[in-house]
């Protein structure tokens, strides 16, 4: 898949593709969905039913992990797949570092896209993380927002496409109701579904009339 794809595009690639989703608890969708589909999950599903059977999904994203630990193991988590498109969710576990770490997660973020693209010629798509509660640890609910902006601009530099589920959950005409939450930091299943339709929408392919539109809750 040639990186400079629109998303659009992508769910007609007249090929099989491999995708891999890298990131931290939310992308591995190990906390707080009691059960349910992960977005990683929900947007598997919806490729499957724009008849994408032939793809291959992996998901190696691991609860606590930084862009640091995304960089350190790339080869492991994405490049051995050989895949044509990787979904980056990481942010949260960075906060920890606060203010003073801001300039090195963006390089980090920056080197782990190029790594990606050189290696693998991958389409790479970069994502702000969810919004926060109050309950969430305090380094999370001082610095996301930062480390949100921080996001942007290694998509804006990179020029890696921008999926910004932060300005959803944080639009002041229509905050993240509070079912999309389920501890702190973490979605639930409600908000997974609210991820996997903003996924959805930037590669064109959310379709409220779908199954999988039928299940996402506002």
């Amino acid at each position: 898949m040639d990186q400079r794809t629109p998303l659009e595009n992508v769910k007609d690639c007249d090929r099989p593709l491999t995708w891999a989703f890298i990131g931290d608890s939310v992308t591995a969708g190990t906390w707080h969905t009691y059960g349910a589909r992960s977005y990683p999950e929900l947007f598997t599903e919806r490729m499957r039913e724009l008849a994408r059977t032939a793809d291959v999904f992996v998901n190696t994203a691991v609860s606590g992990w930084t862009a640091q630990d995304l960089d350190r193991h790339l080869d492991r988590i994405a490049l051995r797949f050989s895949p044509d498109v990787v979904v980056v969710g990481i942010g949260l576990n960075d906060t920890r570092h606060g203010t003073a770490g801001l300039a090195d997660f963006a390089s980090t973020y920056r080197r782990l896209v190029r790594a990606v693209r050189e290696e693998t010629g991958a389409t790479v798509v970069v994502q702000t993380p969810n919004d926060t509660l109050p309950t969430a640890p305090q380094h999370v609910v001082d610095h996301l927002p930062r480390y949100a902006e921080q996001i942007r601009a290694v998509a804006e530099d990179t020029g890696a496409p921008l999926v910004d589920h932060y300005a959803v959950w944080t639009d002041p005409a229509s905050p993240a109701p509070e079912h999309w939450y389920a501890m702190g930091c973490h979605p639930g299943p409600h908000g997974h579904r609210a991820m996997a339709r903003t996924l959805l929408d930037a590669f064109g392919a959310w379709d409220p009339a779908s199954r999988t539109g039928r299940l996402t809750i506002p």
